[in-house]
């Protein structure tokens, strides 16, 4: 009874890294900016040519153009769900699904992945592809697509980093939690989040358990298998100082769409440390 007490608790914490709201309102400010200019643009021409002259022409042509805008909108829409869906589609159809009689030590690895993240185990594919690559594909049934470059080149730890990190993609999805007046609103991140990113890895790393095979995926990441194996991984950005003198520019950082190696390295060794992880994996 104990036990299933303790496993009911570990499945409602919720290891989402910190900071995801503001940096998703950060990524706002810009477009923010534009609409505010075009704004100030129209007022101002209002202003010089006179809104009697002008909110006639502006009403004329706006149904043309909100129609045009619209119809853009709708097709881009429905051309990145067909093209996502093809792309899904492909790979499955040239992919082996890993299960208790095919690929079972990926299956097994899987499972007890989820397990550690107190989640359902999705399908988990595996497809013949070179790269280091893994990904979280699908809208309704959601699963975690393996390259077999990717397994060539990982010890069971490191897989289970890889999968425990596209376990939180499919367990966070594509939104991002925001509290107003009280009330928790889920926005779509329409924006890439380095944010989640971090959270991620932290999955990652609950399901592993193993901070040195986490920082060696990571590192294989950067520099392949060849040179990551040459890493000194217990001293790789292991204090704040070292992290910021090898640091980008902070646009360059903050554009990118994943953060950068040596910050994923020093948020994940600070997370170790932390009273939650060490919480999760009792």
């Amino acid at each position: 009874m104990a036990a299933a007490g303790a496993d009911t608790e570990r499945r409602q914490i919720d290891f989402r890294a910190e900071g995801e709201v503001g940096e998703y309102f950060k990524k706002l400010v810009f477009p923010a900016i534009i609409v505010l200019l075009l704004i100030l643009l129209l007022g101002y021409a209002g202003w010089t040519y006179g809104f009697r002259f002008l909110i006639p022409r502006l009403m004329a042509s706006s149904f043309f153009i909100a129609g045009m805008l619209i119809g853009a909108v709708l097709q881009l829409i429905l051309l990145i769900i067909f093209t996502r869906w093809r792309f899904y589609n492909h790979v499955l159809s040239r992919s082996i699904r890993a299960n208790e009689k095919t690929l079972q030590e990926i299956d097994r690895i899987a499972r007890e992945a989820a397990d550690r993240l107190a989640m359902r185990p999705p399908g988990v594919y595996v497809v013949q592809d070179p790269q280091i690559n893994a990904y979280a594909l699908g809208f309704r049934r959601k699963v975690i697509v393996l390259n077999t470059g990717l397994i060539d080149v990982t010890s069971d730890d490191e897989l289970k980093f890889i999968i425990g990190h596209e376990l939180a993609h499919v367990k966070y999805g594509w939104s991002v939690p925001v509290k107003i007046f009280g009330l928790t609103i889920k926005l779509p991140l329409l924006l890439s989040s380095q944010h989640r990113e971090y959270t991620c890895d932290r999955g990652g790393l609950i399901a592993c358990r193993n901070l040195n095979a986490a920082i060696l995926v990571l590192a294989r990441l950067a520099l392949g298998k060849r040179l990551a194996d040459k890493v000194d991984i217990e001293s790789m950005y292991k204090d704040k100082d070292e992290v910021e003198r090898d640091r980008m520019s902070k646009i360059s950082e903050f554009i990118a769409t994943h953060p950068p190696i040596k910050n994923r390295v020093y948020q994940l060794r600070q997370f170790h440390e932390s009273e939650l992880y060490h919480k999760l994996i009792r």
